[in-house]
């Protein structure tokens, strides 16, 4: 009797959430909302009722991802005066005091599969459009304000000790729950030794970000135009690059590079004339770096052979992203993706772009000069700020490559980041398909530690980055510089450790040497992961 008052008395009602479910405000759309509902963008766009398939109990029933606390619909009833609908197994009853309504379903939701059902409309014959959004971030750092001390205590303590910075992001079911700034931005002085006052790390703090340039660069870029049906990554890399060609070029697929199995060697010093392949592989100028790639760089192994990680494959595909798209990589990248999802602290050359040295995290002390050790011509001098640590990146691509150059903060990672563990989308736009993550992100058959480009954490072999709880679901990538990203969909979990490890003094180990950031455990990544995972209910 009480189910038959509640619904009875929610059908008086602009929209309640009956079944004694908490009630789910509706407004008048915004023109923004409109144009949403216009070009029929989101998570899904729904016209109810349908008739998809023969079997009844099918049709009108979607799943979409949510996360608790967050979610609304964009109805437009049309010539519908009543909809009924039940969102996760409560009932919501619309009628038409605007033909076009957003509706707040933010107490209805929860983390992860979320469940939406047509009950009914009247008139029988009319029809409703629903919009559904994927989730975007939101921020709640006092609810696991001491949960992470444990990762604290160990930053802290090694920051005493000599490493210089690092900035955390941790994000569990749509929620950023952790985002700290440790240590230094800049610490020390050329000569290795401290400066009188260094620049202490900001949350906002821009890294070079190194080799996750593969990922939220090259990689997204290449999972748009695939979901675009533009690239077919099973196809022959001459078949987009015409003049790839000779000593067995012919053969090497997209998917060769992407997996690390074209069988070329890890890098070509270009940025050096006395590099190992000889002077004719000298080169400063993008252009001719590029030629050099497409007809004159050597293989070291038969195609197919073994995966070996090496940064020519990502040259090789920030050409093929500007070949495809007609722009160059930095602005194909601005234009698709860090405009849109509004990442105004994401770019290559931050210092050509209104960036002061003051807002980037320092790398190298000396140049690339490892504290004096390393000579060539074309060497910089002082501290590296503000622009790419990577030789080939900055000497031979002018800082825009497929394999190193982006620059970016935490946060902003954790966005792009977003985009993976929500199936290709955020917010009201879709960037790339489920379809196309699922096939980049699958372990490789030649290696299962690599899917198209990521690192995965099957079977545990990279828990040196992952971590020792990561599911073998997670993927994820490394830089040189010291960053660290995984994606853990299985827990719903993002995390962004970015350390400016390398921004330390050079320590001699016999005839070799290292950076002295390398031997802590913030720079060695899985001490840090393990300890975030433990830290979570």
């Amino acid at each position: 009797m009480l189910g038959r008052l509640v619904f009875s008395g929610c059908l008086l009602l602009s929209l309640v959430a009956c079944s004694l479910s908490p009630q789910a405000p509706s407004r008048m759309v915004s023109a923004a909302e409109q144009l949403v509902l216009a070009e029929q963008r989101g998570q899904l766009v729904l016209h109810w009722p349908e008739q998809r398939s023969e079997r009844v109990a099918v049709n009108n029933k979607r799943r979409f991802l949510a996360y608790a606390g967050q979610g609304e619909l964009l109805i437009d009833l049309q010539q519908a005066q009543e909809l009924q609908l039940r969102l996760n197994q409560q009932l919501l009853t619309l009628t038409a005091t605007a033909q076009q309504q957003r509706i707040d379903i933010s107490k209805l939701t929860r983390n992860g599969e979320n469940r939406l059902e047509l009950v009914s409309i009247k008139p029988a014959n009319a029809q409703v459009q629903i919009s559904i959004p994927y989730p975007t971030l939101r921020s709640d750092l006092t609810s696991y304000a001491t949960a992470f001390s444990a990762v604290d205590q160990l930053i802290e303590q090694e920051i005493r000790q000599g490493f210089p910075g690092a900035v955390l992001v941790v994000v569990k079911d749509g929620v950023i729950i952790k985002h700290s700034a440790y240590g230094y931005a800049e610490r020390y002085q050329a000569d290795g030794t401290l400066l009188s006052q260094p620049r202490l790390m900001q949350t906002d703090t821009l890294f070079d970000i190194a080799s996750n340039s593969k990922m939220y660069a090259t990689n997204y870029a290449l999972m748009r135009l695939v979901s675009e049906g533009k690239l077919d990554v099973t196809k022959p890399v001459q078949y987009y690059l015409p003049e790839y060609q000779g000593d067995g070029r012919e053969q090497r697929t997209v998917s060769d590079l992407l997996y690390h199995t074209a069988g070329y060697a890890p890098e070509v010093h270009f940025f050096r004339p006395d590099n190992r392949h000889g002077p004719q592989f000298y080169s400063l100028n993008k252009a001719d770096t590029e030629q050099l790639i497409l007809t004159q760089v050597p293989f070291a192994t038969e195609r197919g052979t073994a995966a070996v990680y090496s940064d020519v494959d990502y040259m090789l595909l920030g050409m093929l992203i500007e070949r495809l798209s007609g722009l160059s990589l930095d602005q194909y990248l601005r234009q698709q993706f860090y405009l849109p999802l509004g990442l105004s602290h994401t770019l290559f050359n931050p210092l050509q772009h209104g960036f002061s040295r003051e807002q980037i995290a320092a790398t190298e002390l000396d140049g690339n000069s490892r504290g004096g050790r390393v000579s060539f011509p074309a060497n910089r001098q002082g501290v590296i700020v503000g622009e790419v640590h990577d030789e080939k990146a900055f000497y031979s691509f002018q800082g825009v490559a497929g394999h190193a150059g982006l620059f970016s903060t935490a946060e902003e990672l954790a966005v792009l980041m977003a985009l993976s563990i929500q199936g290709g989308g955020y917010g009201w736009q879709q960037f790339f398909t489920p379809a196309t993550l699922a096939q980049f992100v699958a372990p490789s058959p030649y290696d299962h530690r690599f899917g198209l480009g990521w690192r995965t954490a099957v079977q545990g072999d990279l828990d040196w980055h992952f971590g020792a709880y990561a599911s073998d679901s997670a993927y994820g990538h490394t830089g040189w510089t010291g960053t660290a990203t995984v994606i853990d969909p299985e827990q719903r979990l993002l995390v962004v450790l970015l350390t400016n490890k390398k921004h330390s003094p050079i320590v001699a180990e016999g005839d070799s040497y290292r950076f002295s950031g390398d031997s802590f455990e913030t720079g060695r990544y899985g001490s840090i992961l393990t300890l975030i995972y433990q830290a979570l209910p």
